[in-house]
């Protein structure tokens, strides 16, 4: 966004932004409110005009009402008055596509690349040698290609220089029980919502595999499309099939940088991992996060083998969260895999503990 000229600022989260959003909240998703407080404070913080400030959020016909969490957004800055009713709720696609192309191909980027340096970061750093290394070059990784997102210097140029950095992180060469995380994507990828969940793992004696948003879109692009295709939305459905298939080609020459420590590119195929949903009596024309957590079990299963343990993730009041947990007795019986599930719910109360019996307390398999 900034690169296209927009003044775009990333919210910032804190244990207390957390506990203070909580009284925002009446039984919604709590990111909803989290959000909402995030930005306030940010405006207060900041000094910024709140009738001259908006807060980008996603536009989206999935599950969950995700379309009217810009509105409830709304209804609690105006609930909260104090200048913030002034601020303005955007609404936008997730691709930035109605923003600009340019703005779509470098989003992808950005989620591509982001993604491919936490799972590089993930696989290193149990078996780092100097404790914190990995996390030091992967905030300075973070730095390098943002220079590059804004224009400053090619991305190619600055995928190298990161990957120059991570080369020189001292590790051994050994394997840990492997743990995938699953569940909700705010909860999933936000260390302070999840209470370092990832540091929990790895300080517990576990690998994690995470997995970009890249692979998400990949996995549930033919679920969107068939969807689109219902509504009638045709060319739509067209625009979508011809940007995944052209964001696919680029993929490609990134992904291979990364193959020394990823392995090769994971293949994805939807049709095939849709297969497993009647097993869930999940209909093909479902869509949403439950659904999403069945294609993606059986993906990181197919493509990571040996994986000794599921992590759910979700915040609190969550519906697809209490649907995919209901499930999680059919999925061990399925896979042959434990699942443990963690609801975070806004407060002090140290929920990752749950995780440390499965690995220090029984034999997993490697």
């Amino acid at each position: 966004m900034k690169r296209i000229g927009i003044d775009a600022r990333l919210l910032k989260s804190s244990e207390l932004i957390i506990k203070k959003s909580m009284a925002h909240n009446s039984g919604q998703c709590l990111p909803i409110s989290i959000i909402a407080q995030e930005a306030i404070e940010y405006i207060k913080d900041q000094n910024l005009e709140p009738e001259n400030t908006m807060i980008w959020a996603i536009e989206s016909k999935l599950s969950c009402n995700i379309r009217l969490y810009p509105q409830h957004i709304k209804s609690i800055l105006e609930n909260h008055g104090q200048g913030m009713e002034k601020t303005h709720v955007y609404s936008g696609f997730l691709t930035h596509l109605e923003i600009s192309l340019s703005a779509c191909y470098h989003a992808y980027f950005a989620y591509l690349l982001g993604g491919l340096i936490r799972m590089t970061g993930c696989r290193i750093r149990p078996y780092e040698v100097i404790s914190g290394e990995t996390d030091e070059v992967i905030s300075e990784a973070t730095s390098i290609l943002e220079s590059a997102f804004l224009g400053k210097k090619p991305l190619d140029k600055a995928v190298q220089e990161v990957l120059a950095k991570i080369g020189m992180i001292r590790h051994v060469d050994d394997q840990r029980p492997k743990v995938a995380l699953f569940g909700d994507f705010y909860v999933c990828d936000n260390d302070v919502m999840n209470q370092g969940l990832i540091h929990t793992i790895e300080e517990a004696g576990g690998e994690v595999i995470s997995t970009p948003y890249t692979d998400f879109v990949k996995m549930t692009l033919d679920n969107v499309i068939r969807r689109t295709v219902s509504r009638g939305e045709y060319l739509r459905a067209a625009q979508q099939r011809l940007l995944g298939s052209c964001l696919k080609l680029l993929e490609d020459k990134y992904y291979s940088l990364f193959r020394k420590y990823l392995g090769p590119q994971k293949t994805i195929k939807p049709g095939k991992l849709e297969k497993h949903l009647a097993g869930f009596n999940i209909n093909p024309y479902n869509s949403g996060e439950s659904y999403d957590n069945i294609l993606k079990i059986f993906h990181i299963i197919e493509n990571y083998p040996g994986i000794s343990l599921f992590v759910q993730a979700n915040p609190a009041f969550c519906c697809p969260a209490l649907v995919t947990e209901a499930m999680t007795n059919e999925i061990r019986n399925i896979t042959g895999i434990p699942v443990v599930t963690l609801t975070y719910d806004g407060t002090n109360d140290y929920k990752n503990d749950a995780i440390i019996p499965y690995l220090q307390g029984r034999k997993i398999r490697i």
